[in-house]
């Protein structure tokens, strides 16, 4: 039987999706996908859904956990 994980740390990205109006998440939880119509939104999504995913899919973390949220957007810039 694999060992229990005493704490992890999990970063999720929220990208900017300017067609579609919505973040958009990359993670290494496992289950985890989002999508949410502000930044505010998505963090709430985060902090409901996470453990949950991480619970089901990742069962050997029994510890605090860590997640770190970047939020991502590509902008086009003329040039000066």
């Amino acid at each position: 039987m694999p060992e229990q994980v005493d704490s992890a740390v999990f970063t999720v990205t929220a990208t900017w999706d300017a067609e579609a109006g919505v973040f958009y998440s990359q993670s290494n939880i496992p289950g985890l996908h989002i999508e949410a119509a502000s930044f505010d939104e998505f963090v709430a999504l985060v902090r409901d859904l996470a453990p949950e995913m991480i619970a089901d899919n990742l069962p050997r973390v029994a510890g605090p956990i860590s997640v770190r949220i970047e939020a991502r957007r590509d902008l086009v810039l003329p040039a000066a």
